[in-house]
């Protein structure tokens, strides 16, 4: 099996990083803060609260929203090597289950396709509910699950 095999295929076959291989999965956080030490330990307090049992690969990356002052994006890539196996493995699939350490509560707002899928949070505004003022700390105000099957 190629790591161009379609989504949803068995990946029986493959070890973990073969199949994780197939995949782009990130997380990004939207943090209002001053600066970048600033949204780090905001980052650092916020995960704190987020289900740990979900390993990252790496530290975080934080940089400012060209944009908008103020606001500082932190991305973190989860690992899923760890799982023994995703099914049925597919992008939606996948943001489904990093959506899962988030905890009860949030709504996401999903668009999703054979091969990609964005999970977005906070929802719109006809979809919002009272548990979608605040997620993991006041100073995120948006968190995005982006996932695509690799080209490689």
């Amino acid at each position: 099996m190629s790591p161009g095999m379609p989504p949803g295929e068995s990946a029986g076959t493959m070890s973990p990083a073969e199949r994780e291989a197939r995949w782009a999965l990130s997380v990004r956080f939207a943090i209002e803060a001053a600066d970048q030490a600033e949204a780090r330990a905001i980052l650092g307090q916020a995960l704190v609260r987020f289900d740990r049992e979900l390993p990252l690969q790496g530290e975080p990356t934080i940089a400012p929203l060209r944009r908008r002052n103020g606001i500082w994006v932190a991305t973190l890539i989860p690992d899923l090597t760890v799982l023994a196996s995703v099914e049925p493995d597919d992008a939606r699939n996948r943001c489904r289950y990093v959506s899962s350490h988030f905890g009860v509560g949030p709504s996401w707002m999903s668009r999703d396709t054979e091969r990609a899928a964005r999970w977005d949070w906070p929802p719109d505004i006809w979809s919002r509910s009272p548990e979608d003022d605040v997620l993991l700390h006041p100073a995120v105000q948006a968190v995005v699950i982006l996932c695509e099957q690799s080209l490689a």
